[in-house]
């Protein structure tokens, strides 16, 4: 059986993939014209990538806590951990709160004018860069500090 403390690492990756692809569709459906609002092929995608992101953050954080009490447990400084916590608490809180709200404009059909799909795409952007510091750090972990990484056999 997989070790807990290794699951946040296969899991974290789910919402990083569902949320840069939401902000890639949301991107071209801007440039092109495409309503990411409605019950259009478009707009289902978008709605359904960010609910997907947020239930894999809210995913990912759990296991990324059980992760990071182990590492404190086996002798690793919460110091250490501390920047990768709280920008993986504010990433996964991010992302919840962006499938909420795009679940429920996409359930009660509120409209994106065209306006409001730039300001979309814009805030998503800067999630995406939150995303990809969060990642930086959670990677600094694991490769520059072997955090809960086991060491080779032999």
């Amino acid at each position: 059986m997989i070790p807990l403390e290794q699951l946040h690492p296969i899991v974290v990756h789910f919402p990083i993939v569902f949320f840069l692809s939401l902000v890639a569709l949301d991107a071209f459906a801007l440039f092109r014209n495409k309503a990411i609002d409605g019950r259009g092929g478009v707009a289902n995608l978008s709605a359904g990538l960010a609910v997907l992101a947020g239930l894999a953050a809210a995913a990912a954080y759990s296991f990324g806590d059980a992760a990071l009490e182990i590492a404190v447990a086996n002798g690793v400084a919460e110091a250490q951990l501390e920047t990768h916590q709280i920008l993986g608490t504010t990433t996964a809180i991010a992302l919840v709160l962006w499938g909420l709200a795009r679940g429920f404009a996409w359930w009660r059909r509120l409209p994106i004018s065209k306006g409001r799909a730039r300001g979309l795409v814009l805030v998503e952007l800067g999630f995406a860069i939150l995303i990809i510091v969060t990642a930086f750090y959670g990677g600094q972990l694991v490769y520059d500090l072997g955090v809960n990484v086991a060491p080779p056999a032999g």
